[in-house]
């Protein structure tokens, strides 16, 4: 019975795939075992060893991926390409494989065992054959494809190459073919669908498991070599492969006309060998293992790559933490070609905005930039303890891009782009502010576009208040100097001007105690009260209806638009396009503390009625 098996052996049970990796005894247990590791790494229980003994090693680094099967265990049978094909696309014809048609008029004889056989009875089969022959794109995956043979048949060469011929008259439109997920295990099959579609552009080899590479000029019986015919293919799929990079290189050196791609999946920490496609313009490296951009450093030799997707890896910064001292230079120098215009980055690890500032001197052609799930905007707690809006992640991040011109799907227009900029100066002022002037320069080199913008909108306003001699842990610390206002209109006395009042009130106070006080300082119902906070600052407010790719906030009790609740104030200031607006903030009853809305320790606050 084991004689039946090989290493690397594809099996598949009940439509669960697997592959060989150890025939032999188990200590403890009597008879022959089969160890084997699952495709799908959740349904195995362990990872190759059992009583404290080594019996194999799993490719997927899963601590599930293993397990101990007998070889009585009944398997689902492989098929070969033709009978795959005609069970999904000719499932009503019996047997098929023995009935072929040249597609051109179908006027040929039908022969069963040399014989002519009369032809009553037959018009179905001629129909589903000529609709075979007609097949341009087939779907082809997790049918236990074997190779272009049954397992059983595979060895025999002569049968193989018969069977070239007979898949090239039987379907030779085919330009799309998805093969994912079978039980193909040598590299030599697919050099034999090569050869045998002449006209193929897409091949998708989705989790397959090679057990060899091998690249030898494999001939078919109409002199056509497998290298001529991988260069008719201008799309590849070897995600989940579980390949080294190596023999990725290795595989695809031989497609020379290759556009596109895709390699997820396959565990890669970090390449080492250069691609061989001055052809490719897209490439897929996403849910892999990369920590770093220059990790992929090979890729930079690519002079024609257009697009990169690397979602989902655990990319947390551009150069490589591990890089030693001597090496920094090096690593320094990494810049891709001119020609990528688009990377994907989304739902890596990212969490610092000096890697946003970074991109454009690693990518200097970038134009095009998916960012969003990094928990740079997941979790952007400011110093200040206020929560970055979605808005606000989006401003920024392409305010520290000045070539971008689409972010996370939305084309950034003129005016989002000015309103952006203006707005990321703000924040550089603001942080200015809060050191002295000689310490500018620390808090300047960390905006790389702070001259660029000075230039085009003018040094921004920087209002620096005088050193507190608060001590932070006294009372007067925690204290809030308010000062209230109302206009006339409001206010319950005959004067014509602005009422004001002051007072200073812990932080520690809720709004309805706040409102009580209030309505005491002017002689009015505190729940008749709104309270308008005035924060003193800018907000744009310009066409930002685009969707921001990126987690949304979850709203707060009480807490609506921007800021930490609801932004008073009139529609018609917000239907100019372009305009800045204060932004103000009402404190809604709540329970909340005041020092949760407010920061600083002045306030000031109007009163409006209800």
């Amino acid at each position: 019975m084991s004689s039946d098996f090989h290493i690397g052996h594809r099996l598949s049970y009940s439509g669960a795939l697997c592959t060989l990796r150890y025939v032999g005894g188990v200590k403890g247990t009597k008879g022959e075992w089969l160890g084997i590791e699952w495709d799908d790494p959740s349904r195995g229980k362990h990872t190759g060893e059992h009583g404290g003994v080594k019996y194999f090693e799993c490719k997927r680094k899963s601590p599930t991926a293993g397990s101990f099967v007998r070889p009585s265990r009944p398997v689902d049978q492989p098929l070969g390409f033709l009978q795959a094909l005609h069970q999904k696309y000719a499932s009503d014809n019996p047997q098929s494989s023995t009935f072929i048609s040249s597609g051109k008029g179908l006027e040929r004889p039908i022969e069963i065992s040399g014989k002519v056989v009369e032809e009553v009875g037959f018009e179905k089969i001629r129909l589903q054959l000529a609709r075979l022959y007609e097949l341009q794109i087939v779907l082809l995956d997790g049918l236990c494809i074997a190779g272009l043979l049954s397992d059983a048949q595979a060895h025999h060469k002569g049968i193989w190459l018969k069977e070239l011929d007979r898949i090239e008259e039987s379907c030779p439109k085919i330009t799309e073919l998805d093969l994912s997920r079978n039980l193909i295990e040598s590299w030599g099959e697919v050099a034999g669908v090569c050869i045998a579609l002449s006209k193929l552009k897409s091949l998708r080899l989705n989790g397959n498991r090679f057990r060899e590479i091998s690249l030898e000029d494999d001939v078919g019986s109409g002199g056509r070599s497998s290298f001529s015919a991988y260069e008719s293919i201008k799309e590849l799929g070897l995600n989940d492969t579980l390949l080294s990079w190596e023999d990725i290189v290795t595989v695809t050196s031989r497609f020379k006309s290759l556009t596109t791609l895709s390699v997820s999946s396959n565990d890669f920490g970090r390449l080492e060998h250069v691609l061989l496609l001055d052809s490719l313009v897209t490439l897929t490296l996403e849910q892999n293992a990369f920590g770093s951009l220059t990790s992929l450093g090979p890729l930079a030799e690519l002079p024609n790559l257009r697009s990169l997707f690397l979602r989902d890896n655990a990319i947390s910064s551009i150069y490589d933490c591990k890089t030693s001292a001597s090496a920094e230079p090096t690593a320094r120098e990494l810049q891709f070609s001119k020609s990528l215009g688009y990377v994907d980055l989304s739902y890596n690890a990212i969490a610092r905005w000096s890697f946003i500032d970074d991109l454009q001197a690693v990518f200097p052609g970038l134009t095009g930039l998916r960012v969003a799930h990094n928990p740079l905007y997941e979790d952007p707690g400011a110093k200040d303890g206020r929560i970055m809006s979605v808005d606000e992640g989006y401003m920024l991040t392409l305010a520290r891009l000045g070539n971008l011109k689409n972010l996370n799907f939305s084309n950034i227009t003129k005016q989002e782009r000015t309103n952006a900029e203006m707005y990321y100066l703000s924040r550089i002022a603001k942080s200015l502010a809060t050191v002295l002037e000689t310490e500018e320069p620390n808090i300047t080199s960390q905006h790389r576009r702070f001259a660029e913008l000075c230039e085009t909108y003018g040094p921004p306003t920087v209002v620096r208040t005088s050193p507190s001699t608060i001590n932070p842990n006294s009372l007067a610390a925690r204290l809030i100097n308010f000062t209230f206002y109302c206009h006339p209109s409001a206010s319950n006395e005959s004067s014509t001007d602005s009422i004001t009042r002051t007072k200073e009130i812990p932080r520690t106070f809720d709004i309805y105690r706040l409102k009580g006080i209030v309505g005491m300082l002017f002689g009015h119902r505190p729940m008749g009260l709104r309270l308008i906070w005035e924060t003193g600052e800018l907000d744009p407010v310009a066409g930002y209806e685009e969707e921001w790719d990126s987690s949304d906030e979850e709203e707060e009790e009480g807490v609506l638009s921007s800021g930490k609740g609801n932004v008073a104030g009139s529609q018609d200031e917000f239907a100019k396009e372009g305009k800045w607006v204060k932004r103000e903030v009402e404190l809604v009853d709540s329970t909340r503390e005041v020092g949760f809305w407010i920061e600083g320790r002045e306030a000031k606050v109007r009163l409006e009625l209800r």
